[in-house]
């Protein structure tokens, strides 16, 4: 574990092998399977993203996937995985909450093509240390060689190129970069500062969940306490993890309650997000999750 969390520094991510074997991967993809369905099926319904809104609704994703109409216990046992957890109590320390969780599948008719970004700010996003303030982490049910990233490129100002590329919404290939593949059952664990994009073709397989924690006290992530975590007798139905991560949401968020302004000013950002398309557009595509 030191030398995968030395690695996640180094680089800004790294691969766990075989967390999850054939069995637990068949019920989990079962499970992604039906929220799949509900969200194609109805994606008005959802927190859903896409790839095309006209001639027929094309879908990459959803976010809120812990959501009570998208719930499936299967796939919340996530934060119960001892390799996980240890990993991110590792690289974060014991005391964190819950951030966010998505599904991520593969287009059906528009595949899409990810700008180059870093999450959370622009190019002077990074800690020279390479230490992390997050963990955002994929965990691919089925093979994944969506996402590509520079390694170390958290830990610096970027390039000229790669400022370049960041600013245009440019997907052009970048001096250095990987394809960070896994095989179903890995686990793909990552600093969001490394520079970095996701792009899936129609006709791919993916089941991929796309989660994020933070420690307890960091301000970066901001309320992070969605209202259906706040639904009377919701948290009871979790596993002692997710109660646990997400209790630690509610409670960060009722210390340190927004201001009228940045309520407005996250509820717009919310809907341009929502507005977006991640068609391989710059002037339509949404830069994250990858």
């Amino acid at each position: 574990m030191k030398k995968l969390v030395e690695k996640f520094v180094r680089d800004g991510f790294v691969v766990l092998g075989n967390v999850f074997q054939e069995n637990q991967l068949n019920e989990m993809g079962q499970a992604f399977a039906r929220i799949e369905k509900k969200v194609t099926d109805a994606p008005e319904n959802y927190a859903t993203r896409y790839t095309a809104r006209t001639g027929g609704a094309d879908t990459w994703g959803v976010n809120h996937v812990f959501a009570e109409e998208l719930y499936e216990p299967e796939l919340a046992s996530v934060f119960e995985n001892p390799q996980i957890m240890d990993f991110i109590h590792s690289a974060l320390g014991n005391q964190i909450r819950f951030w966010g969780g998505h599904a991520l599948w593969a287009p059906r008719r528009v595949g899409y093509n990810l700008n180059w970004h870093r999450d959370f700010g622009e190019h002077d996003v990074f800690n020279s240390t390479g230490q992390s303030n997050h963990v955002q982490f994929n965990v691919c049910l089925l093979s994944d060689s969506c996402f590509r990233a520079v390694p170390g490129s958290h830990r610096r100002p970027l390039t000229t190129e790669e400022a370049h590329q960041q600013r245009s919404r440019g997907v052009a290939p970048l001096g250095g970069e990987v394809v960070a593949g896994c095989s179903p059952g890995d686990v793909l664990m990552m600093n969001a500062h490394v520079l970095h994009r996701g792009s899936c073709d129609v006709g791919s397989a993916r089941q991929t969940l796309h989660l994020s924690v933070q420690p307890m006290d960091e301000p970066t992530g901001g309320q992070s306490s969605w209202k259906f975590m706040r639904k009377p007798g919701y948290l009871d139905t979790l596993p002692a993890g997710m109660r646990e991560l997400m209790q630690n949401a509610i409670d960060w968020d009722d210390r340190n309650p927004l201001s009228l302004a940045e309520t407005r000013k996250r509820m717009r950002t919310s809907r341009e997000i929502g507005n977006q398309l991640a068609d391989g557009n710059p002037a339509s595509g949404g830069p994250e999750p990858a």
